[in-house]
């Protein structure tokens, strides 16, 4: 007498569940995860970006005469900012968007030059500045989404 010898081969429905069940346990982990570093490294690159705004209008105040910064009428818009960086040193991309930003979120304010802290007889250049942007992709409540670039220093804000 011959018995039969069952040779099936392939996994049971058990075992494929098992299985989708554990890819979705470790993409569940996962995700989150990777869409937070998506966003640091976005603040990250705002941040090293606004540290090169910085280095550029130190150029911009070297060159000038009384050694100050450009006021809003020299680089009160994206565009007109571009180019006063880009003169000194600087490599900023021609829109908003391309270099980072939220389009419309750039904002700057020179201390107007008929203001005590500005040098008159250098023309319209001011002792002071602030920039305000806001990086493209991140979300308003995370640290970083607003950055404030002054003489000082670059700090990360949330909106």
């Amino acid at each position: 007498m011959m018995l039969k010898t069952r040779n099936e081969k392939g996994f049971t429905l058990i075992e494929l569940m098992i299985v989708v069940a554990i890819i979705g346990i470790l993409a569940a982990i996962a995700v989150p995860n990777f869409i937070a570093y998506r966003n640091k490294s976005r603040v990250a690159a705002c941040v090293s970006t606004a540290e090169s705004m910085r280095g550029c209008l130190a150029g911009y105040a070297v060159d000038s005469e009384g050694n100050q910064f450009p006021d809003a009428t020299r680089a009160g818009t994206w565009d007109l900012f571009v180019t006063a960086c880009n003169n000194n040193g600087g490599t900023l991309a021609a829109t908003e968007a391309l270099q980072g930003y939220t389009p419309g979120s750039f904002e700057y304010v020179g201390t107007d030059s008929e203001s005590a802290e500005c040098n008159l007889a250098s023309g319209p250049e001011c002792a002071l500045y602030q920039i305000t942007v806001e990086c493209s992709g991140v979300p308003t409540d995370m640290k970083g989404s607003t950055i404030v670039v002054t003489s000082t220093g670059v700090a990360k804000q949330s909106s």
